[in-house]
């Protein structure tokens, strides 16, 4: 069946981009996106996804789709360019949260500050920011496309080593980043987030 799904540039007027890339965070989103409620949440990342220059950007994207439908996304960049998108992220979110933003920031500066400084990929490494896969497509074989399709643009780029991070409440991911070729090489933990940084070499 995965013959049929096509991994294309992800469009701006991809409803569901947004709402995959906040469910590819978790718990995290509520710290980037500064709320609990996940139609902020859902709305907040679906205006980034909409915009460019930041991390959650569809111009950093790729969709799996199956005919019109939207499966799975992936968005990835050289480890420099996401560091370089980390600023202007914040200021997209502060933008579109404005005052509720600034007032969950002041309650909540160790969080924000930990993910601010979070070093997920290394200088010399391809990164992927983040793959999600609605529910019902799982077992399609989508995750394997899209890590493809990330490895691809590596190689193109003249990268070596390709990385992501993977919540350590999400085995099941890091069995398939591990069948795949992916170790891990550190941990992150920043005050309750706890993510495996994984690699592998081209």
């Amino acid at each position: 069946m995965s013959g049929s799904i096509q991994i294309i540039k992800a469009s701006p007027s991809s409803i569901i981009g947004g709402q995959l890339n906040a469910m590819a965070l978790g718990t995290m989103a509520h710290t980037i996106v500064g709320s609990t409620n996940q139609t902020v949440i859902e709305e907040t990342m679906g205006a980034l996804w909409q915009q460019k220059n930041n991390r959650f950007s569809h111009e950093f994207a790729y969709e799996a789709k199956q005919g019109k439908k939207t499966l799975g996304i992936l968005t990835c960049y050289p480890t420099p360019v996401l560091d370089s998108l980390g600023l202007p992220t914040a200021k997209q979110i502060l933008s579109i949260r404005r005052m509720e933003m600034i007032v969950y920031a002041v309650k909540n500066i160790r969080s924000i500050y930990g993910i601010m400084t979070m070093e997920e990929g290394k200088k010399d490494e391809f990164h992927i920011g983040s793959i999600a896969m609605l529910p019902e497509s799982r077992g399609l074989g989508i995750g394997k496309l899209l890590l493809a399709k990330a490895e691809e643009l590596a190689k193109e780029q003249s990268c070596t080593k390709i990385s992501l991070t993977v919540r350590e409440d999400n085995p099941k991911a890091r069995q398939l980043y591990e069948r795949v070729g992916y170790q891990v090489a550190g941990k992150i933990k920043k005050g309750s987030f706890s993510l495996d940084r994984m690699v592998k070499q081209l």
